[in-house]
């Protein structure tokens, strides 16, 4: 019995079509998939390639040699120097690990405990397969960590580079110093190539040529899987030092300005070359080493003498704003003479208080210094 269905029917009906909409799905599919790779290889190939490479590959940084300050002769001011530091690979420590390795090491290298966990603290969770611990280690420290550090396992004692500032005080304002950046700070300066162990110049030239100074990290290149494990040795990217930088400063005239200040409690001295402006020399008073920052370790009393000492050494008197107090008697008075209302052969009466807004502004003396003139005015230094 026939229903009247033909095939032609059916391919009017749709059931004939099945072969060729799966066709057309299978071709979308490879469409979308071809289009993918040429997005990911010809399109995007070379960045997607750097993007594989940084999280197969690390870098165990090697710090730069910052460039040297030289006073006008060449004389150095400010160098880097080579020091063994105490380093530890948080991904071999854990957190559990660490007091125990910590003590041991403390006990080794006669070392405080607190200042190795505030150092392991700074480096936690940055980037780098070593955090610094105690840089400027001496050559017998060295040699008991050499003898136990099978037994030391994460620990490790290399070469480092050090700041290093020869004549100690000397000009230590003006030179300014370097100090490991915060977290915030590394943060904004990853983007410029700085490590989280990286020092930048806080104050003074430091500061200032930061940029000129500074040099461009390397390191050794290794290669690691998915859970962080070195794999292989790739090769070694070397560092780039940082350029020199020669000062106007005159070490001599530097070293008189400090020697005329010794024995003050406080006080400035500046030479300057009245005919281009070069300072030759700048000192203030008191003053402070500026090898101190180099030291991953401080006691709290070195730490005290330096930020809590009521005579501010870190305050430059030499660059910082002050009252002008009676130097400014010069400018009044002049203003006077040109004004034309007190001429050069002026002389008025001194008094021990002159009231002005409901204050007194006393003379020094207590009591002025009778009828005087321009000349005794600025001898005696009346401020009446």
């Amino acid at each position: 019995m026939s229903l009247g269905f033909s095939r032609r029917d059916a391919r009017f009906c749709g059931m004939g079509q099945q072969p060729g909409v799966i066709l057309l799905v299978l071709l979308m599919f490879f469409s979308a998939i071809g289009m993918r790779l040429v997005w990911m290889q010809l399109l995007h190939g070379a960045e997607n390639r750097v993007a594989a490479d940084e999280n197969r590959i690390r870098l165990m940084p090697r710090s730069p040699i910052r460039g040297r300050l030289l006073d006008r002769k060449g004389r150095v001011l400010a160098s880097s120097k080579l020091t063994y530091t105490l380093f530890i690979e948080p991904r071999l420590v854990t957190d559990e690990q660490w007091p125990a390795l910590r003590d041991r090491l403390a006990a080794l290298l006669q070392l405080d405990p607190k200042g190795l966990d505030q150092a392991r603290e700074r480096g936690t969770g940055k980037d780098g397969y070593r955090i610094p611990l105690v840089n400027g280690l001496q050559p017998e420290q060295v040699l008991r960590f050499q003898e136990q550090n099978l037994d030391l396992p994460g620990a490790s004692v290399d070469m480092d580079i050090l700041r290093y500032y020869p004549h100690g005080m000397l000009a230590s304002h003006t030179l300014g110093y370097t100090q490991p950046i915060t977290e915030d700070e590394y943060d904004v300066l990853i983007d410029k190539g700085y490590k989280i162990r990286d020092r930048i110049g806080r104050i003074g030239v430091e500061a200032a040529y930061e940029s000129h100074l500074r040099g461009k990290w390397g390191g050794q290149m290794l290669e690691v899987n998915a859970n962080g494990e070195v794999q292989r040795y790739l090769g070694d990217r070397p560092s780039k030092a940082g350029k020199d930088l020669i000062l106007t400063i005159d070490l001599d005239l530097q070293r008189a300005a400090e020697k005329a200040l010794a024995d003050k409690r406080g006080g400035a001295i500046v030479a300057m070359n009245p005919t281009t402006g070069a300072i030759l020399a700048m000192a203030s008073k008191p003053n402070f080493d500026p090898n101190f920052f180099s030291k991953l370790i401080t006691t709290q009393q070195e730490y005290d003498a330096l930020f809590k000492s009521p005579n501010k050494p870190l305050f430059s008197r030499a660059m910082n704003a002050y009252n002008p107090g009676s130097t400014w008697k010069v400018v009044t008075g002049m203003a006077g003479m040109e004004s034309g209302k007190f001429p050069a052969g002026t002389k008025l009466q001194t008094m021990g208080c002159i009231t002005y807004g409901g204050h007194c502004f006393p003379d020094h003396n207590g009591a002025g210094f009778g009828t005087i003139g321009y000349e005794d005015a600025l001898r005696f230094s009346s401020n009446t």
